[in-house]
């Protein structure tokens, strides 16, 4: 495969999974939770979900999100013929995708930790699995752009 074609081909797949692993972030939830006792007699049920919307995770959801907006806006313009003429951007790609895929580790690090402090249930959702699967074939598909970019 000449080169020209690996760098557009591993470009468009940076764009497809950047921008689904930014559109899982910020529409699935990244964790659900659960608990379940009895007490007097009574059976008590509770439930619940980590999103975008929940206080204190959301701007690091919304941070990782705009970088791997960012990463996909860098693809497009690879691309777009004549707009990318160094590596630089793609250098920057992967740094901003490396970033989002460190950022995802730590949110799940904390999310575990959380949840095992709170004595729940719980387990991972589609946001997680969906962002950490997303980034890491961006890093992977980044780093083809870098090494196929003339």
């Amino acid at each position: 495969m000449k080169k020209e074609t690996l760098l557009k081909v591993s470009s468009f797949l940076a764009l497809v999974f950047s921008f689904l692993a930014a559109i899982f972030l910020l529409i699935t939830p990244w964790s659900y939770w659960w608990y379940s006792y009895r007490a007097g007699g009574w059976h008590y049920y509770g439930s619940g979900t980590v999103g975008v919307w929940t206080v204190g995770v959301g701007p690091f959801i919304i941070l990782t999100s705009l970088l791997l907006f960012i990463c996909a806006i860098i693809s497009i313009l690879t691309l777009i013929p004549g707009k990318i003429r160094s590596k630089t951007p793609l250098l920057i790609s992967l740094i901003l995708a490396l970033v989002a895929l460190i950022l995802i580790v730590i949110g799940a690090i904390i999310t575990a930790a959380m949840m095992a402090g709170e004595d729940l249930y719980w387990s991972f959702g589609s946001g997680f699995y969906g962002s950490i699967s997303g980034t890491i074939l961006t890093v992977i598909f980044t780093a083809i752009m870098i090494v196929s970019k003339e």
